[in-house]
């Protein structure tokens, strides 16, 4: 499977804006306006650095759960790729598991469950923008499908 880059990583949290604050200071940087995604029960915020800071806007959300069983952290990987319905079937092929498919704006996301992967979920994400996922997220966060 051909990867252009590591796009981005997930980190899970219980206070998004308390992980925020945090975060911006240990690394100097600012992160995007928070992003709902309601078909995933979802709030996140992005910095360009490619860090994804990601809390459950429900107590009963996959990322939620995630966090109550194994506590706030590295959760995924996102790596880019050119052609993401071939690079899907790749990893599906070797075994992998799809949980999860997301396409909002200019992004197309799928995501393969943690279990097949060591713990750490992989996530495939394909756009055309050349300045990262969160042009393409910022692009679609006023139009993000739930």
């Amino acid at each position: 499977m051909k990867v252009d880059k590591i796009d981005h990583i997930h980190v899970y949290v219980k206070d998004l804006k308390a992980a925020t604050r945090q975060f911006s200071k240990i690394m100097g940087t600012k992160f995007s306006d928070p992003v709902v995604v309601e078909k995933f029960n979802l709030r996140s915020v992005l910095e360009p650095l490619g860090i994804e800071l990601i809390e459950s806007t429900t107590p009963d959300g996959p990322v939620a759960r995630f966090v109550e069983k194994r506590g706030e952290g590295l959760a995924a990987i996102s790596l880019k790729v050119p052609d993401i319905k071939a690079a899907t079937a790749e990893l599906k092929a070797l075994g992998m598991r799809v949980v999860g498919e997301l396409v909002t704006g200019g992004l197309k996301e799928v995501q393969f469950h943690p279990g097949d992967s060591h713990g750490v979920m992989i996530e495939l994400c394909e756009y055309e923008e050349v300045s990262g996922a969160v042009v393409a997220i910022e692009k679609g966060s006023r139009s993000a499908e739930g």
